[in-house]
């Protein structure tokens, strides 16, 4: 199979002013300042193929190159350094809209952005209505594009777009098109060309869309090929990344003492997340083993205590209310002075991916006297390297039975 798309050692930098010279008065009395700039590798030293037909996904987190990427593939920049091949018509799908004249109406814009993309207005008579039904907008047609929400002109953008005859097409985040029912329909659009056996190559932050479609993906990360490789492996690789900045972006603070309350005979100390390996952390797995250890100490005359977590989603809806007595934990009468850990182990997290908080109270075995309480005190996040739906992973298996 020969190959649609060849990049081999491609570099691409861009020169950022350190200092804003906006005006010619600035310009001449600060000489050496406005001179002043670095370099930002954008692309470096990049190199993959994409064979004719495959659908490959590229993704990567903020100012990561993907953008730049499909522009030089675009042919929008030229390379500093390296070799870009195409071999067939391409369409970019970059920056939608950009071209659509406010004073004219969509039926207008429509014709003139076809002339662009080399359909005849013969043939455009023929589409005009199934593009401007596609876009939902029927009832505003010959209305001008000023007075059409962003939205509405995106959409609008999009259907014009996909009536190009081509056999190569860059897409820059078209799924952020529209709604959520207008987005089904770019996702028959995208099946639609993978039975036509089209090269597509989409830069999304949506990772899940990459899973699906995607036969093949690659991760950028600061200008850099970081992954090449099947689509499930790489967005499994960046989701471990993200969790990874992630993490190191939290607080390392054990113990948030800021909504807090109870009679402290039995204090909390300290509680932590830990993983298999006993490390402690704020971003798991979906699936993985996770360890709540909560330490205590005593400071008053008790004949006994319980301690219970609470695992609420960010939004405030519980999920889970673990508690020790549930487990048949047996706490002895401590003395004052006395101190321990708690441990609840979790063997494979059954939550999916989203922001979560844990709560953890210390009170009495009947329940009525609260000894230590911490509201919301320790946030997490899960990370699900599978993309699922939904708030858990129930586990439970299919089987067939065949009459």
């Amino acid at each position: 199979m020969s190959a649609a798309i060849t990049c081999a050692n491609v570099n691409k930098t861009f020169r950022i002013p350190l200092d804003r010279s906006t005006t010619l008065k600035y310009r001449v009395t600060h000489l050496r300042s406005s001179s002043r700039y670095h370099d930002l590798h954008a692309l470096d030293d990049v190199s993959f193929e994409v064979p004719e037909g495959q659908f490959l996904g590229i993704i990567g987190h903020n100012g990561s190159g993907k953008s730049t990427l499909l522009k030089v593939l675009s042919r929008i920049y030229a390379p500093d350094s390296g070799r870009v091949q195409i071999n067939g018509n391409v369409s970019p799908f970059l920056e939608l809209g950009v071209g659509f004249n406010p004073e004219l109406t969509a039926r207008e814009n429509v014709y003139l952005n076809g002339a662009v993309l080399g359909l005849t207005h013969a043939e455009l008579d023929k589409r005009i209505d199934g593009i401007i039904g596609f876009a939902e907008l029927e009832n505003f047609a010959d209305q001008k594009l000023k007075n059409y929400s962003s939205g509405m002109q995106v959409r609008l953008a999009f259907s014009v777009a996909i009536q190009a005859d081509a056999q190569i097409l860059l897409m820059d985040e078209v799924l952020a098109v529209g709604d959520a029912r207008f987005q089904e329909k770019c996702f028959d659009v995208f099946a639609r060309y993978k039975r036509e056996g089209k090269t597509v190559v989409l830069v999304t932050h949506d990772i899940a869309s990459v899973n699906l479609y995607c036969d093949r993906a690659l991760l950028l990360d600061h200008g850099k090929l970081h992954a090449d490789g099947p689509a499930s492996e790489v967005t499994a690789l960046y989701r471990r990344m993200m969790g990874q900045v992630s993490e190191a972006e939290d607080s390392a603070a054990a113990v948030d003492t800021g909504d807090r309350w109870g009679t402290r005979e039995v204090e909390i100390t300290g509680v932590r997340l830990l993983d298999i390996d006993g490390g402690t952390h704020r971003v798991f797995s979906a699936g993985a083993p996770v360890l709540v250890e909560v330490d205590y100490a005593v400071h008053g005359q008790v004949d006994g205590f319980l301690c219970a977590l609470r695992v609420d989603r960010s939004d405030g809806l519980t999920l889970a209310q673990p508690e020790a007595v549930m487990a048949q934990l047996s706490m002895q009468r401590q003395l004052p002075g006395a101190t321990g850990t708690l441990r609840y182990r979790v063997d494979a997290l059954p939550l999916l991916a989203a922001s979560y908080v844990l709560s953890v109270t210390l009170h009495d075995e009947h329940r009525g006297h609260t000894y230590d309480h911490l509201e919301r005190t320790l946030a997490f996040r899960v990370i699900d390297e599978k993309s699922r739906s939904g708030l858990v992973e129930l586990g439970g298996s299919w089987v067939v039975e065949e009459r």
